[in-house]
């Protein structure tokens, strides 16, 4: 784990390093850990990851009627009042 000292004495050089070690690194503000770094081709990774889960959900949702398929805009612009409104009672 890098500090914000590491990372003011050391740059990047610091966070290359972490991430050799590490495959990530983790920056520390006041002892404690506050972010983490990856190189943009593991968040590429995990950014596609997620997306599959999120369409492979939604599939599972329509085939089990959660979920429907929005075919127009009327139903569009319903659907999104709909989430607009139970924004507002939140």
């Amino acid at each position: 784990m890098l500090n914000v000292l590491d990372l003011r004495n050391r740059g990047v050089k610091a966070i290359d390093d972490e991430i050799k070690a590490n495959g990530i690194a983790t920056l520390s503000y006041r002892g404690r850990p506050k972010y983490v770094i990856i190189e943009v081709d593991e968040y590429e990774r995990l950014r596609d990851l997620e997306l599959m889960w999120a369409y492979h959900q939604a599939k599972e949702d329509i085939k089990e009627g959660k979920a429907e398929i929005v075919r127009t805009d009327e139903e569009l612009e319903s659907h999104l009042s709909e989430l607009e409104n139970a924004i507002k009672e939140q």
